[in-house]
């Protein structure tokens, strides 16, 4: 009985231990096939990502360099000029 129980936690542990790697590999792909890893996350899932993998974006540079800002800094600058 005790040998069951330790089974069904283990391959319950591995399921759950495997979709969450896939779930992680999902929002990676997702977030490079946009190109949105400078913009904030669209989704609980591309946050969880950037979170798990210790991701943070900071545009302080952008701002106190606007001659060396990143392309996102730059489209945004020149969307709120027009």
């Amino acid at each position: 009985m005790l040998y069951t129980i330790i089974v069904l936690f283990s391959l319950t542990a591995g399921l759950v231990a495997l979709s969450a790697f896939m779930l992680v590999v999902h929002s990676i792909r997702r977030e490079d096939r946009r190109r949105s890893l400078t913009l904030s996350p669209r989704s609980v899932l591309s946050s969880g990502t950037r979170r798990i993998l210790g991701l943070s974006v900071d545009h302080t540079a952008c701002v106190i360099h606007p001659e060396h800002a990143c392309p996102t800094c730059l489209e945004l600058d020149r969307e709120l000029r027009v």
